[in-house]
């Protein structure tokens, strides 16, 4: 049975590729560029965090602790950034997108001066959070732009029940997540060539992925004001 309900751009998998090709592209880059650290991977740095001090090194689990800190800071600013907009009645995803895409280009620019990165990872993982936070449903189904773990065991397991029973709607959430996967992998690949090219100054690609996410729910809005206006003409 198809399943024909509408869902927002929000949900969507062009959205949810350029998301994930955003994540992809940051954590590349800071794996590269800063000692093998992420950051929106906030378990591998709690797993840094828990053996530094293991092993007495309190100065190397605090580097590993602000961007967990910053990652809790992100979402509950988002929480708050949703109920200011409820209130004014302005869309809380553009406004979302918008923070991010600023605190993105404000961390490349820092990122050109040479800021430490015990700044810079920190606020990039608390700008990730606010998308972490904001986009987390695709075709109304729970997934992750800022990681792919749990979108592999999604398609790993749509794709074993459509095989070996023939479901349908495993086969839907296999379909749903899998370009997702893919844009996060390509991303990586991007970011290399980037930072070949650019070097530093190839954190500034990072945010045309979420302009390109701004775009389509900007569309997304001015076709629906469009409709209400036909609608109410009639």
């Amino acid at each position: 049975m198809i399943n024909n309900q509408h869902y927002s751009i929000k949900e969507s998998r062009r959205a949810g590729m350029l998301l994930a090709a955003t994540a992809g592209f940051i954590d590349s880059y800071t794996f590269s560029v800063h000692d093998m650290r992420f950051a929106s991977f906030q378990s591998g740095n709690l797993l840094q965090v828990g053996l530094n001090i293991a092993g007495g090194k309190w100065l190397h689990a605090a580097i590993y602790f602000w961007p967990v800190f910053a990652f809790l800071l992100g979402s509950a600013f988002n929480q708050i950034l949703k109920v200011y907009t409820n209130k004014s009645h302005r869309s809380h995803t553009l406004a979302a997108l918008i923070v991010e895409c600023l605190g993105l280009l404000l961390v490349a620019i820092l990122e050109l001066q040479s800021v430490s990165a015990n700044i810079i990872l920190p606020l990039l993982a608390f700008f990730m959070a606010i998308q972490a936070d904001t986009f987390n449903k695709i075709h109304g189904m729970a997934y992750m732009t800022i990681l792919s773990t749990g979108n592999l065991r999604t398609f790993s397991s749509g794709m074993t029940n459509w095989l070996i029973f023939h479901d349908e709607m495993a086969l839907r959430r296999a379909v749903r997540v899998g370009p997702v996967i893919l844009a996060f992998l390509f991303s990586a690949i991007i970011a290399y060539f980037a930072m070949q090219f650019l070097q530093q100054a190839a954190l500034f690609i990072a945010p045309l992925f979420l302009i390109g996410v701004i775009i389509l729910i900007n569309r997304e809005g001015k076709f629906a004001k469009s409709v209400d206006t036909t609608t109410n003409l009639h």
